[in-house]
């Protein structure tokens, strides 16, 4: 009888090919089986994912950008409206070969964000159904785009807006921006403010020169005037000189006005939204050397030029 060890021995061989055949077969089953595999644990993750994951968290949003200008609030505030009514979302874009984002409208308010704006003048732009836009954290949807600007002064020639951009998807998911959209929002209104206070020098420029016009014009007056009465003083004739002493001061009273109460701003233009150069005391007398429909362009006692509204001064009695 044969031993086992035997046996095994004198088993008959398998043919070559024959074996090819079932390592091939092996090694295509169990690649198979481990494809299938692979394709049933990624089905139940996608069907997990589609209706138990909770959607994307409304993280608070810590974004945003504050930067300083020397222009006073006013003038900032003006830009920054400017710029939210320009129907564009500026530093963003969803296709590469237009890479102005069109179609942004100014809003009065805006819930897309969570923490309430800071102390100041808010304004706000709204772009709607907008496509995966760049430069934003993880945006690949569509969704809104809002920007925010918060504008606070800081000193009689100085001011700070505060810029925030974030992207809502459908799915209520927040991306804020990573920096682009409010750098380039900052760069829209600084262009829109130097243009208002390149505005702003001309007037002033305007206003200077038809003040030394003007003044030059009643300079000219008062010395005729002067001269007449000299010359009729020395005359004898005492007539003539009181009424040109009348004159003179029928000519001052017309050209001298006194501050009605205190605090008047003496402006450094004619308008309210400029800069303050001093506020005048009440009854303070000013010198006019231009006029126009609603502002004085004056001197004070002290030597300082500015402009002052009509309706804060009166006739000298």
């Amino acid at each position: 009888m044969l031993s086992k060890r035997n046996r095994l021995r004198r088993a008959p061989a398998m043919p070559k090919r024959e074996k090819q055949f079932i390592r091939a077969g092996t090694f295509h089953g169990n690649k198979s089986f481990a494809l299938g595999l692979r394709m049933a644990l990624l089905f139940c993750v996608a069907s997990l994912s589609a209706t138990e994951a909770p959607l994307a968290s409304n993280v608070d949003f810590p974004g945003g950008i504050s930067f300083r200008v020397e222009a006073p609030a006013p003038d900032l505030e003006r830009a920054v409206q400017e710029v939210a009514q320009d129907q564009i979302i500026h530093g963003t874009y969803s296709y590469e070969k237009e890479k102005t984002l069109y179609g942004a409208n100014a809003a009065e308010s805006s819930s897309a964000f969570r923490e309430p704006p800071e102390a100041g003048k808010v304004f706000y732009k709204v772009a709607e159904k907008i496509l995966a836009p760049r430069f934003f954290k993880e945006s690949g949807d569509i969704g809104t785009i809002t920007v925010r600007y918060v504008v606070n002064s800081a000193g009689p020639s100085a001011s700070i807006v505060r810029v925030e951009a974030i992207f809502v998807d459908v799915r209520h998911g927040i991306h804020p921006s990573q920096g682009d959209v409010e750098n380039a929002e900052f760069a829209a209104i600084k262009q829109r403010l130097d243009e208002i206070q390149a505005r702003r020098n001309s007037t002033e420029d305007e206003a200077k020169q038809a003040a030394r016009k003007q003044q030059q014009v009643e300079a000219e007056k008062m010395a005729i005037s002067e001269k007449a009465i000299r010359e009729a003083e020395s005359s004898g004739n005492d007539t003539p000189a009181t009424e040109l002493a009348l004159k003179v001061q029928d000519l001052r009273r017309k050209v001298e006005r006194r501050v009605k109460s205190g605090g008047t701003p003496l402006k450094s233009a004619p308008f309210k939204s400029a800069s303050t150069i001093q506020s005048l005391p009440a009854k303070a007398e000013v010198l006019v050397v231009v006029l126009t429909p609603y502002w004085y362009g004056v001197e004070t006692e002290d030597g300082h030029r500015g402009w002052v509204h009509r309706s804060e001064v009166e006739p000298v009695p």
